[in-house]
């Protein structure tokens, strides 16, 4: 796979955090690779290695604005690997930017509805789909594998977190991969929390410590969930979030994504106020990319910015 452009941490210089007393700073992951970005260039990584040395294409799911898919299908293109998308939705949708970009790129999209998408983790349903296109590798949504678990791991081991360290580090959290690699190479004395943005429960908890378990990580304390953030379910986006994305981007020059990143930081400015983290603390946003699908959220973004009136907590 390409190699991925120099991974730089940005400091957040804010009067909310010196009030606090924390240090704040964004692992910039977005700035990778302009399509794979963030998050994605590492959980793919080892199924397009796998791909390459099986001579197969890979098979994955995902939503018509996915930035999972999206990447994937770049990637795929770049690494001479076919790939397939399993679309949540209707053929109409091919025709918007995400995946008017991946089938440019090569990648064969099937649409199905929400009652077989559900299916999506069924492994009959998977077999099956592996054999229509080709003894597919099949990869899950967002790209949420053991392996992926291993290679996410390693943005420990990049120089600016080893030159930063982190008593705190947070992450969005969607299938779960990225939390579960960020746990299982976590430093002693460093503590992960992560930010669901899609409504979850205990079942969330369950699903990142199996997946640590089949990664081969036994101890996975030091982490939590912090499962009231999502802000009324995936992709739901509001007159406040959408404030904050633009005053961010004005003031610190810093991008964010309406489902990700911008919960992110939503959700650690309100643990400020609420005395739940440690004055003196250094702390780590991981920005995970995510802005290709911001294409789908621009209208919106637009207006539900401008209707804003209130104080915003950044």
């Amino acid at each position: 796979m390409f190699e991925p452009a120099k991974i730089v941490m940005q400091p957040l210089c804010s009067r909310l955090y010196d009030r606090f007393g924390v240090d704040v700073s964004v692992l910039r992951l977005d700035g990778i690779h302009p399509l794979v970005s963030g998050n994605k260039w590492f959980k793919l990584r080892p199924a397009l290695e796998q791909a390459r040395k099986l001579r197969c294409p890979i098979l994955s799911f995902g939503g018509a604005w996915s930035n999972h898919i999206h990447a994937l299908a770049y990637a795929g293109f770049q690494s001479g690997v076919e790939t397939v998308g399993i679309i949540r939705g209707e053929p109409e949708y091919a025709a918007n930017a995400m995946l008017s970009d991946a089938r440019r790129w090569g990648m064969r999209l099937q649409f199905v509805d929400r009652k077989t998408y559900r299916f999506r983790d069924c492994a009959h349903y998977q077999h099956q789909l592996s054999l229509e296109h080709g003894d597919a590798l099949v990869v899950p949504e967002g790209g949420t594998t053991p392996s992926a678990v291993h290679s996410v791991s390693e943005i420990w081991q990049l120089p600016v977190m080893r030159e930063q360290g982190a008593d705190l580090l947070l992450t969005a959290v969607g299938s779960g991969g990225t939390l579960a690699g960020l746990v299982a190479a976590k430093p002693e004395g460093s503590r992960v929390l992560g930010v669901p943005v899609l409504k979850c429960g205990p079942e969330m908890v369950s699903r990142i410590n199996a997946l640590l378990l089949r990664a081969g990580y036994a101890d996975s304390s030091g982490w939590e969930l912090l499962e009231d953030a999502h802000r009324g379910g995936y992709a739901r986006l509001d007159a406040e979030l959408a404030a904050m994305i633009k005053h961010v981007d004005e003031v610190y020059r810093l991008p964010l994504d309406p489902v990700y990143t911008a919960k992110l930081l939503m959700a650690f400015n309100r643990l400020l106020f609420e005395g739940r983290v440690v004055a003196g603390s250094k702390v780590v946003l991981v920005h995970t990319g995510g802005l290709q699908g911001v294409r789908g959220h621009q209208a919106r973004l637009s207006m539900l910015a401008s209707a804003f009136s209130g104080p915003l907590v950044v």
